[in-house]
């Protein structure tokens, strides 16, 4: 059950970080806009390293 909640979390994660940087890379830098996408692709970022851990975790364990 964590295995498949981690896949998920990465599947957000990596969709997150992704959609993100591809639209920091369309608006100006200095806006408000560019400043909550680099926020976000962070936080995509930080979720894509919880969820691999916790599938790196899960697999040790098996």
């Amino acid at each position: 059950m964590v295995g498949l909640i981690a896949r998920l979390g990465l599947g957000f994660g990596v969709f997150l970080a992704l959609s993100a940087a591809l639209l920091l890379l369309f608006t100006p830098s200095g806006t408000a806009e560019s400043a909550v996408s680099a926020l976000t692709v962070g936080l995509g970022l930080l979720l894509i390293l919880i969820s691999i851990s916790a599938l790196y975790i899960e697999r040790k364990r098996r």
